[in-house]
């Protein structure tokens, strides 16, 4: 959605960051899969690279300004919602991004609803494309 917008340690930090949210339930569904893959090609990142090691807090870091916090954490929701399963592990995640990122509870949830209604939106949209 907004990926294009991060420079380049941004990206390489939200892909490691998007790859802990996709294995917090220790199982890479297929529609993950075509997330990340949605995800790369949308930064940019077409060939294998070094993905940064290290806490949510310290990957975090990076994400200096209120639109790239903002863009990380309605980007990650979105890939915790991929699978169409939100687990606890993945909450745990999010809740350390919003804290470290200085988002308060309320503006998370109306980010976790933005995501929400943009994905029923983009699945309404299918119907204009199938026969």
């Amino acid at each position: 959605m907004f990926l294009a917008t991060l420079n380049d340690q941004q990206k390489k930090a939200f892909l490691a960051i998007a790859m802990k949210i996709i294995g917090a339930d220790f199982h890479l569904d297929v529609k993950e899969r075509q997330m990340i893959q949605m995800m790369r090609f949308e930064m940019g990142l077409f060939s294998d690279i070094d993905i940064p090691k290290g806490s949510i807090e310290e990957l975090a870091k990076v994400f200096d300004t209120r639109q790239t916090k903002s863009i990380a954490m309605i980007e990650s929701i979105a890939v915790a919602y991929s699978d169409e399963k939100f687990v606890k592990n993945e909450f745990k995640i999010l809740r350390a991004m919003a804290l470290t990122f200085g988002i308060s509870e309320e503006e998370a949830n109306d980010m976790e609803k933005w995501v929400l209604d943009y994905k029923a939106l983009m699945k309404q949209s299918e119907k204009f494309f199938s026969e």
